[in-house]
């Protein structure tokens, strides 16, 4: 009866193992699901802090990953401190319990001696022995592997710190960065007018068009008063027209009235926001541009905020026609792309125009250059022909009439001269003269 209790206890045991084992595993993925929430915050706060076009929404969006952070962080350090604290203890459960086992198992086992005594064989011993040790054996396996678990869920624990660390220094990095351009941005007109330069020039490239050929930077001009003006990009169109695009930055009022909390103060910011946008525009249009350069009789004022642009044209409908008036217009960098790419295509039409010019002006010439080839081939079939004439009148001559040359040859051979070669048939005259040279005859004639 006792060695059925003690066989009960030890699977109860070995039961309360497992289960504590896959507590400790649930506990972990847990772990893992709230470290790649943690994970996802980070990444989405560091991709929040890459985009320049809106500034303010940025800097919230580093802010609020930077807290979602530091609270992840705090969360899964106290989730880690439990687990370890509760694992800390269930070892401490399971190695008393194993202890347990132990003193039980020995005095089970003394009383089972000392009850039978002597009437216990060695072979009875050895059976006990055989029943109990592979139940023992799987206890202590299955203590190994709780043991070797937990020493890799410590250095799981400890890689996890690593990285919550690592991920809340750049969420900090990431919002002092922001606010590091938010606040130079704010303080320097020359790096907001170099900034807005930067965005203008990436604009342009984007759309296909490149600097010294479709549009230039910088360019030193003199108006008729004798003013030294300098644009921050010229763009060249087809037929000789060119485009001036000045980058102008609003900034300071347009964030003030975004962070602003009461509607009130939001109001005075954004008219504050409004009156700067109107000062760019007027003093851009007293510079006058446009008659510095043929075809285009305005100038493209450009602000790279798309929000700053926007907030501005939303709430004074004015601002258009203020703009026009003064020789301006108004672009985001939303309408400046599709207006450059506008010019992208102007440039692609008209290279295509010039090179079918320049392949008719080619056809052309190549037909000028076939009409005289025919001509001249016509003078060269003249001349032979001419030749032709020449040579049949010279060969006449030489084998033709009587008393032809040939003839008179022939007759020679006739009479005796020696001759390795003969004239090819057709040179021979029938109708030649058969007299006989004066003081010559024939060799047979002669001998007879």
């Amino acid at each position: 009866m006792d060695l059925m209790l003690f066989g009960a206890g030890t699977l109860l045991l070995a039961l309360l193992l497992v289960v504590l084992w896959l507590m400790e595993r649930r506990r972990a993925n847990a772990l893992d699901g709230r470290l790649r929430e943690a994970e996802r915050k980070a990444i989405e706060a560091e991709a929040a802090g890459r985009g320049l076009d809106d500034l303010k929404t940025q800097l919230s969006e580093a802010n609020l990953a930077r807290a979602e952070a530091e609270r992840a962080h705090a969360s899964l350090k106290a989730t880690l401190e439990s687990a370890e604290k509760h694992h800390a203890e269930r070892l401490a459960d399971l190695e008393t319990a194993r202890k347990q086992l132990n003193e039980s198992f020995q005095l089970t086992a003394n009383e089972v001696l000392k009850a039978s005594g002597k009437e216990l064989s060695a072979k009875s011993a050895e059976s006990l022995s055989n029943l109990l040790n592979p139940l023992k054996e799987q206890l202590d396996g299955f203590q190994k592997r709780v043991i070797d678990d937990a020493k890799e869920r410590t250095g799981q624990t400890s890689a996890l710190h690593t990285l919550v660390d690592t991920l809340h220094k750049n969420a900090v990095q990431i919002s002092q960065d922001a606010n590091n351009l938010t606040n130079a941005l704010k303080s320097s007109s020359k790096v907001r007018g170099d900034w807005g330069e930067l965005v203008l020039e990436r604009i342009l490239s984007k759309a296909g068009l490149r600097e010294g050929e479709e549009f230039e930077t910088q360019s030193n001009e003199t108006d008729a008063e004798g003013r030294r003006l300098r644009p921050d990009i010229v763009v060249n169109m087809p037929g000789g027209h060119r485009l001036v695009i000045d980058s102008k930055v609003s900034l300071n009022a347009f964030e003030s009235c975004v962070n602003a909390e009461a509607e009130d103060e939001r109001s005075i910011y954004l008219k504050q926001h409004i009156a700067s946008v109107r000062n760019h525009v007027k003093s851009l249009g007293e510079k006058d541009y446009a008659s510095l350069y043929p075809g285009v009789d305005f100038t493209l004022m450009f602000i790279p905020l798309e929000g700053a642009a926007v907030l501005a044209l939303q709430n004074d409908h004015e601002l258009v026609a203020y703009a026009l008036d003064r020789g301006v217009m108004i672009a985001s960098p939303t309408n400046l792309t599709m207006a450059m790419r506008t010019v992208q295509n102007l440039w692609t039409i008209e290279r295509q125009n010039q090179n079918a010019q320049a392949i008719a002006e080619r056809a052309g010439a190549l037909y000028d250059k076939l009409v005289g080839f025919v001509e001249e081939l016509d003078k060269v079939g003249q001349r032979i022909n001419q030749a032709q004439g020449a040579w049949e009148t010279a060969r006449d001559r030489l084998s033709s009439g009587r008393g032809n040359v040939i003839r008179q040859t022939e007759m020679l051979k006739e009479l005796g001269a020696k001759t390795k070669k003969s004239l090819p048939e057709g040179y021979s005259d029938d109708d030649g003269d058969e007299r006989d040279l004066p003081g010559l005859s024939a060799p047979d004639e002669a001998q007879s």
